[in-house]
């Protein structure tokens, strides 16, 4: 047993939701999933079929390819927040303060929102 006493204030700071006036949550709003970088004809005709779906767009961060699913996540209210905070998934936990969207808009290298763009910026690039 350690010699540092708890106290019910030191407990209380630590179960402090850092996230509870996050509103909108923004990291609640969309999940993404990073993908392989493309290389072919088929691979960016494949992108176009992605972001051809309702609410999906296409990123580049730092090199780095995601598809972005702008989806709400089930368990978000938005009067009470997150309603599964304690017991959120390893990847909400794992989201830091530092990391947060909130203060900030969204810095990628490329963005698409749609498949106009993204065809836009193939053809550019001649990469079709």
């Amino acid at each position: 047993m350690s010699g540092k006493k708890t106290t019910r204030s030191s407990r209380k700071k630590r179960s402090k939701n850092p996230c509870k006036d996050c509103i909108p949550a923004k990291c609640c709003m969309y999940y993404s999933v990073e993908i392989d970088e493309p290389e072919s004809t088929e691979d960016y005709d494949d992108m176009l079929w992605i972001i051809a779906h309702k609410d999906t767009e296409i990123y580049v961060n730092e090199g780095r390819w995601f598809v972005m699913v702008r989806n709400s996540c089930r368990f978000y209210d938005p009067e009470k927040g997150c309603l599964i905070y304690p017991k959120r998934p390893r990847i909400c936990r794992e989201h830091s303060i530092e990391d947060c969207e909130y203060f900030s808009d969204y810095d990628f290298d490329l963005h698409f929102h749609s498949y106009e763009e993204l065809e836009r910026y193939i053809r550019l690039n001649n990469l079709m």
